[in-house]
């Protein structure tokens, strides 16, 4: 068998964790939804945040799945560059597969049943920017591999530096956002930024996909140089 296949053979054994979990979690809100939905009766409707659990989900993947099936593979013999191409190639497929059927959903909640019949926005988040399911096919797509390959990189970091590496990363990425913050709000960029991102959310989703194609190259320098 070719070994980029293998290894995602092997990440297929936590299709629970990669396919069905998130679902069968973001549904089951979408159901408390409903039942909220009917007890208010507004006729203005509500957003939700539900479908973030999707999210969530992906990035917990990129750091858990990564972590139990790389000495896996090595013990297998596998090279650390197929593992890396098979891991890649997993993360990609399993956005792709994700951002089509939260693009379905969200055409089936905003165009086909107003809002599951309670004008309810629980996957049409993104029509706020925009009505073109394949620009929202494309934010989802790249959010996702977003979460996937920063949850990646977060392994890599464990497997070659273990706990201590996370700890110091962690303490400098706070580090780095308090200051951020703080200088967002004393030189008032906050509204101006968000105002960018409203008006240029394809330039912005670019910059997320560079930065996405980035976080990999870095794990995957960790991993050559990880023990096992």
């Amino acid at each position: 068998m070719n070994p980029t296949a293998a290894v995602m053979k092997i990440h297929l054994r936590y299709k629970l964790t990669l396919l069905y979990l998130p679902w069968i979690i973001s549904l089951s809100s979408l159901a408390i939804n409903f039942l909220v939905a009917y007890l208010i009766q507004t006729e203005e409707g509500f957003y939700t945040g539900g479908v973030m659990t999707i999210f969530v989900f992906m990035f917990v993947s990129g750091i858990v799945i990564p972590s139990q099936t790389f000495p896996f593979s090595l013990d297998l013999s596998l090279r650390r560059k197929d593992y890396f191409k098979g891991t890649i190639s997993i993360f990609f497929l399993t956005s792709m597969v994700t951002a089509v059927l939260l693009s379905l959903f969200s055409i089936i909640e905003s165009r086909v049943t107003a809002g599951w019949g309670f004008n309810i926005h629980f996957f049409s988040l993104l029509d706020v920017f925009s009505q073109n399911p394949f620009w929202q096919l494309w934010i989802f797509f790249v959010l996702l591999v977003y979460n996937f390959m920063f949850g990646f990189l977060i392994a890599g970091l464990y497997q070659r530096f273990g706990k201590n590496g996370l700890y110091l990363f962690f303490s400098i990425l706070v580090l780095l956002l308090t200051g951020l913050s703080l200088a967002f709000t004393y030189f008032q960029w906050w509204a101006p930024s968000f105002g960018y991102i409203a008006d240029h959310p394809t330039a912005v989703s670019l910059w997320i996909l560079l930065i996405s194609l980035i976080f990999p190259v870095f794990a995957y320098l960790l991993l050559r140089r990880s023990p096992i």
